[in-house]
């Protein structure tokens, strides 16, 4: 069974979303991809404060909707938010996570490995953007999920 959201979990999804705000280009970019339709019928961008909202912590009442997340992710060519949720499970242990295996070593050194690759990339020209952190900040938190999962399978009796 999948554990309830605990207030932590509720912060930590509205980063992610925030996160994901920022690979698409701010809350700018992120209001022109997520086009709304009003009373008589004009299609508008989504307002700027409302998407800010669904990323700010002080503001646990609003939500980004699971479509709007989905377009951003598209946009962003990553599953930021949706990688998260999926690490969650394995986490909070309502996913599987086996025995060890070499895999999970190749798995570890490819996201090192990318990791390298990924800030490289961004160093090279001198200046990191806010797209370049952000891959950054992905490819982290793919290697952060790999040693979480070897660590779960060497936690077990």
């Amino acid at each position: 069974m999948i554990r309830a959201f605990s207030d932590l979990d509720l912060r930590s999804l509205k980063t992610m979303k925030g996160e994901l705000v920022s690979a698409v280009g701010g809350t700018r970019a992120a209001s022109q991809l997520l086009p709304t339709v009003n009373d008589r019928g004009e299609v508008r961008p989504l307002s700027e404060s409302r998407i800010s909202g669904y990323c700010t912590v002080s503001d646990m009442t609003r939500f980004m909707p699971i479509h709007h997340v989905v377009r951003l992710e598209i946009a962003a060519g990553q599953g930021i938010v949706s990688k998260w949720m999926t690490d969650r499970l394995v986490r909070d242990g309502t996913g599987t996570v086996g025995d060890v295996c070499d895999n999970d070593l190749r798995r570890i050194s490819r996201e090192v490995s990318d990791l390298i690759v990924v800030t490289d990339d961004a160093l090279a020209d001198g200046n990191i953007c806010s797209a370049e952190r952000a891959a950054m900040r992905e490819a982290i938190r793919d290697l952060e999920r790999e040693l979480s999962t070897l660590k779960a399978k060497v936690a077990q009796p």
